[in-house]
């Protein structure tokens, strides 16, 4: 009986298994609050040949009404930091132009296949009025809602949206 019970659990298991797969498409994208630089890890992990051509980046949705900080002085709060790159085996086709108090940005790649990953750093910050750690940093939950959008080589579009742990995934569900 148990034997009989156990391959029924699994034999059904199976289709809902399925179903929650993704179809080759997988982009991963998580937002790290730092001092004195925030970052964004990007990472292609899709089993698909899946080129990706662009990122854009929509900070306007998130729950702490977000913005880039790259003047002293301006919209953000005390510290600020340029767009940088950091780590990853992607290419960018041209450094991003980002101005201070900016809350959207996009990014263009020559070089960003399944299994590259790309890491840039730049400074974040919120504009509520009651922020848990000021506005000065980004914490809990402020990333969430924020969008991440990729076009690929292909002319396909995926959209993820940051949940409240500050990771996004972009997937495409099978039919």
């Amino acid at each position: 009986m148990r034997i009989t019970l156990a391959g029924l659990i699994i034999t059904t298991a199976l289709p809902f298994q399925a179903a929650a797969e993704t179809c080759g498409v997988n982009i991963h994208a998580r937002f790290v609050e730092g001092a004195p630089r925030d970052r964004f890890v990007i990472e292609n992990k899709s089993t698909a040949s899946l080129e990706i051509a662009s990122l854009e980046l929509d900070l306007r949705p998130s729950l702490g009404r977000l913005i880039f900080d790259t003047e002293n002085g301006g919209d953000g709060v005390e510290v600020f930091q340029l767009f940088r790159t950091e780590t990853g085996d992607a290419t960018l086709d041209a450094q991003p132009t980002i101005k201070d108090g900016d809350d959207r940005m996009a990014l263009a790649f020559t070089s960003f296949g399944a299994g590259q990953r790309y890491q840039f750093s730049i400074d974040v910050d919120d504009r509520l009025k009651n922020s848990d750690l000021g506005q000065i940093r980004v914490s809990g939950g402020e990333m969430q809602g924020a969008e991440l959008i990729a076009a690929a080589t292909n002319g396909s579009r995926y959209r993820g949206v940051f949940d409240g742990n500050n990771r996004a995934r972009l997937t495409q569900n099978c039919e």
